[in-house]
């Protein structure tokens, strides 16, 4: 009978693999003076290619771990940076409330921003701060750069502050010595208010940019409170008045802690620091 091809190639491999049993075994009974410089031949020709890529692998390991490493630590050292800057912000804030309350004249009650109901207007803020602590409702509220708004609402531990970004807020205010008096009230645009408007200025009253307005003492607002600070012109088309656009002296959003007045005040102008 015919031997067919795979006959052939399963002698073929057993040869093969005879010849390496026969080789192996010689190899391991030699002495070393001639296995030595064979596998030495070996290891800088054939195995040398295998012997450079395994070399190449274990050095990207250490440095992929390295990579690891420095990332981790990195990442580490932005976070720890972030939480300082946090609590060095905190910590500003915390004494600029606290300087505040010692000039304070008039007595007051601190409360801290809890929850803002809109956080894209913020027209409306939620203190730690109620009936327990004495607060009332339209008792001013005021934050360390000047006046936030009013009391809106009280329950037993918290309040309500409706901040002047509410479209029905309005104060009386007076500037550069009780030379001018007009009317404050958030300036709408396309979307919530970040500016204030100073309206029914007299025409022939000329307000310097930069100057501050305060509240006049007319209304709920105690005397002395800075509102704003004006900007521009924004409307003298009218012969009789002009309005003024004004930066607000508090920005709602940036507020973390308030102090609710909770009894009438003469004049707090020196109260507040208007640089």
């Amino acid at each position: 009978m015919l031997q067919t091809s795979e006959s052939y190639s399963s002698r073929g491999d057993t040869i093969t693999f005879s010849i390496c049993v026969i080789l192996a075994v010689a190899a391991r009974l030699a002495p070393l003076t001639y296995t030595d410089p064979i596998a030495s031949g070996i290891r800088e020709t054939i195995l040398a290619p295998f012997l450079e890529l395994q070399n190449q692998s274990e050095l990207w390991r250490v440095r992929r771990t390295e990579f690891t490493a420095i990332m981790a630590r990195s990442d580490s050292a932005v976070a720890i940076a972030g939480r300082v800057q946090g609590l060095e912000q905190e910590n500003a804030r915390l004494r600029a409330i606290l300087g505040l309350r010692s000039r304070m004249p008039v007595h007051h009650v601190a409360g801290e921003v809890l929850h803002q109901t809109q956080p894209t207007e913020g027209n409306a803020l939620i203190v730690s701060v109620g009936e327990r602590d004495g607060v009332e409702r339209w008792a001013p509220v005021v934050a360390v750069g000047g006046l936030l708004g009013y009391v809106q609402s009280v329950d037993r531990n918290t309040s309500v502050i409706r901040a002047w970004t509410d479209p029905e807020f309005s104060v009386s205010v007076t500037a550069l010595n009780d030379s001018v008096f007009g009317l404050v009230g958030p300036r709408f645009g396309d979307g919530p208010a970040m500016m204030l408007e100073l309206r029914g200025v007299s025409y022939g009253a000329q307000i310097p940019e930069g100057t501050v307005v305060y509240t006049s003492g007319l209304g709920i607002y105690p005397r002395g409170i800075p509102v704003g600070r004006i900007k521009a012109v924004i409307d003298d088309r009218v012969e009789w008045s002009r309005t003024y656009l004004l930066e607000p002296a508090v920005h709602p959003a940036s507020v973390s802690h308030v102090l609710l007045l909770l009894a009438e005040a003469g004049d707090l102008s020196s109260t507040f620091d208007p640089s």
